[in-house]
């Protein structure tokens, strides 16, 4: 596993002190995903995917079901050999629906996952290895990962599924754009707003989510109970809260009380909002679309 830095939680503070970012008066962005998955936010997660879970019901059974419908159609715009990189793969295995269709064509690809996390990274390791796939893990933030594989001789095949959700649209698509390299391919994955009940979604958020911001504000030396507001989701599925006790290290970079913290988002599209977003990093682009709630894309570098 190639492994260049301790991840620790030092680390980590550091990233989340950076991370803070003043985008108007008394508002600041701290959205940043990768700092959900400390320890203890791996173990939340996975807890929104237990079957029973409202999260479940809404997202993560559309998804699965959605993207083994599309995974023959995503396969066969692919070339015959490249390099299959997951950025987050997580611990759902939906990268299962790619294999089987990648094997039945007999496409070539070494499969590459990226997490900051190494248990993740552990599982999906051995999950590819079970099938005699070819995996080359790489511990690292997704910002760092185009610089690590350096310019590409293989195409290569960017996946970031839902997650691309949890970025600012340019923001991901760039990196990612940059990650695949010329020639590559880059696959997101965004649930329309308007095909799904926004309400029931944000009261999961609201309710059921928002409990894997707590370390996140831990690294800010913010206690998630006392020294900030319930946090809520607006209708856009970000996530918010205010600063009732500023601390040290946040005080020092100009914050106050009274001012309002994005502590995360999953952000949630229209097909032509997203469509026009695709469009300003590259025309060429395949949609696929089901009809379900979900709409997946193929880009072209």
């Amino acid at each position: 596993m190639e492994k260049d830095i301790k991840y620790d939680n030092n680390w980590f503070k550091k990233r989340a002190l950076k991370s803070l970012v003043p985008t108007a008066p008394h508002i600041w962005d701290y959205s940043d995903s990768l700092l959900l998955y400390l320890s203890s936010g791996v173990e939340q997660y996975e807890s929104l995917q237990k079957t029973d879970t409202p999260y479940f019901k809404l997202v993560t059974k559309p998804e699965r079901e959605y993207l083994q419908s599309i995974a023959m159609s995503v396969a066969d715009l692919l070339p015959n050999k490249f390099e299959y990189i997951d950025l987050g793969p997580g611990t759902e295995h939906k990268e299962q629906f790619f294999f089987d269709e990648l094997k039945k064509q007999g496409k070539e690809f070494t499969y590459i996952p990226v997490d900051i996390s190494e248990y993740y990274l552990r599982l999906a390791e051995k999950h590819a290895k079970s099938q005699n796939v070819q995996v080359r893990p790489i511990q690292a933030p997704f910002e760092e990962v185009a610089a690590i594989l350096g310019e590409n001789t293989t195409p290569r095949f960017v996946n970031i599924g839902l997650t691309f959700s949890n970025y600012a649209p340019q923001t991901i698509l760039s990196m990612l754009k940059e990650i695949a390299g010329k020639g590559g391919f880059v696959f997101i994955n965004s649930q329309m707003r308007d095909r799904i009940d926004m309400t029931a979604l944000q009261n999961v958020y609201a309710e059921d989510a928002l409990t894997l911001a707590d370390d996140k504000l831990k690294l800010i030396g913010l206690n998630p109970d006392t020294d900030v507001s319930t946090r809520e989701a607006d209708d856009k599925i970000s996530v918010w809260c205010s600063i009732l006790h500023v601390s040290k290290e946040i005080e020092e970079k100009g914050v106050v009380n009274g001012d309002k913290l994005l502590v995360f988002q999953s952000l949630r599209y229209t097909k032509e909002q997203l469509e026009n977003e695709l469009e300003k990093i590259s025309p060429e682009h395949h949609i696929f679309d089901t009809g379900t709630s979900f709409i997946a894309s193929l880009i072209k570098v």
